[in-house]
């Protein structure tokens, strides 16, 4: 047998015995298969291990608290999960800016018949979001077993999005409109510098 059966057959041994290299080539294709198998659940783990780091974070825990899980340093979590600082800021300034984001969002609801937008949906979307945020912000809210950090996604949501995208694209009429307009964009602003966003 001299044609290759793939470009993984090293083609006859001097010792091959009946049908020793096709077994030999079918060994080296199962062999490449299980290391592609490895590699693809070693990202899907390292996957849900990201995204575990992420949601503790999201929840008042700090880099230091990963390290005593991971048993390595905080560095060592930088260095693995690269923005898991920008989520340390974040959810740090959101904490001390419940009330702030929440009187931004009431002021432009208000507000909203005089400021223009593109798609006035946003204003739908804010105010759903935020009858969330109020209900998840209740001493007496509990975990539905869903997202566990769901409360600070969509406090996140509000300002990151949201209000991000009235300031951009919004025009307000004047009066009472300019003031609200004004008032979001300076939280958009501040979580900005506190995300460490504004040189970008």
């Amino acid at each position: 047998m001299n044609q290759k059966l793939s470009d993984l057959d090293p083609g006859d041994k001097p010792t091959d015995v009946s049908d020793e290299r096709r077994r030999r080539h079918d060994a080296l294709l199962a062999l490449r298969e299980a290391i592609e198998t490895e590699e693809r659940v070693e990202r899907e783990a390292a996957a849900v291990t990201a995204d575990a780091a992420s949601t503790a974070l999201w929840l008042g825990a700090s880099l230091a608290d990963l390290a005593v899980v991971t048993g390595k340093t905080r560095q060592a979590a930088r260095k693995r999960w690269p923005t898991l600082g920008a989520i340390h800021r974040r959810r740090t300034w959101l904490g001390n800016h419940v009330d702030d984001i929440r009187w931004a969002v009431r002021v432009v609801a208000e507000n909203a018949p005089e400021i223009d937008v593109p798609d006035r949906a946003v204003f739908d979307e804010l105010a759903a979001v935020d009858a969330s945020v109020g209900r998840e912000f209740e001493p007496s809210a509990e975990y539905d077993g869903s997202d566990p950090a769901r409360r600070w996604h969509d406090l996140d949501r509000l300002v990151d999005v949201l209000l991000r995208g009235i300031c951009d694209n919004g025009r307000a009429r004047g009066g009472q409109a300019d003031f609200a307009l004004h008032g979001a964009c300076g939280v958009v602003g501040y979580y900005d510098h506190a995300a460490g966003r504004s040189d970008e």
